[in-house]
């Protein structure tokens, strides 16, 4: 079985990854922070979870037919946000402000071709996100949040053009998340 997922690959400019800095910076040695590696980082599609190989190439046809009516965009990634609670805050994200229309229908076209196939659909509201942190603990939250909000005031974090999606493979070495490229899709192709 292959451990699968369809995302948008981020490449870090330097704005990004100095914004990833301070944040990571900023926390104590008390705090039990994941950071994730940035040549990781991706924007979500799809998550299809355990998938025979055999499957692959159907899910790469319904991918081809899901991107051939769109066509490339920019994204502006512009905010630090969070999941769970302001109490027990579970994954720190840099969230998607600048045509989000596009990666919903781009989300939606996705899923309805994959539907066909048999994938369950998403639960919930689609959040474009790129997940920077994992977080087991922060000591003092209220100081987590004050750096996050100063860092909403700032500008615009990344601006990224989306021209391609990318079927991923997760798989772990040595317990680090290693994702596989298994195939691609340029949008309107």
């Amino acid at each position: 079985m292959k451990r699968l997922f369809i995302a948008i690959n981020v490449v870090p400019n330097e704005r990004f990854m100095a914004v990833y800095a301070k944040l990571k910076s900023q926390t104590t040695k008390l705090d039990k922070i994941n950071w994730i590696n940035p040549d990781l980082l991706h924007i979500t599609l799809k998550f299809l979870g355990e998938v025979p190989p055999e499957n692959v190439p159907s899910i790469a046809e319904k991918m081809r037919i899901a991107c051939k009516d769109a066509s490339p965009f920019t994204i502006g990634i512009s905010f630090v946000g969070l999941f769970g609670s302001v109490y027990k805050p579970r994954v720190l994200w840099f969230g998607v402000d600048d045509n989000t229309e596009m990666l919903l229908k781009l989300h939606q076209s996705l899923e309805k071709q994959m539907r066909k196939l048999d994938f369950p659909p998403h639960i919930g509201n689609f959040v474009p996100h790129l997940t920077v942190a994992r977080i087991n603990k922060i000591d003092n939250k209220k100081r987590f949040l004050q750096q996050m909000e100063q860092q909403n005031q700032t500008q615009q974090i990344q601006q990224l053009t989306v021209n391609e999606v990318i079927l991923y493979e997760s798989r772990f070495e040595e317990r680090v998340p290693v994702y596989d490229k298994i195939d691609s899709v340029m949008l309107g192709a």
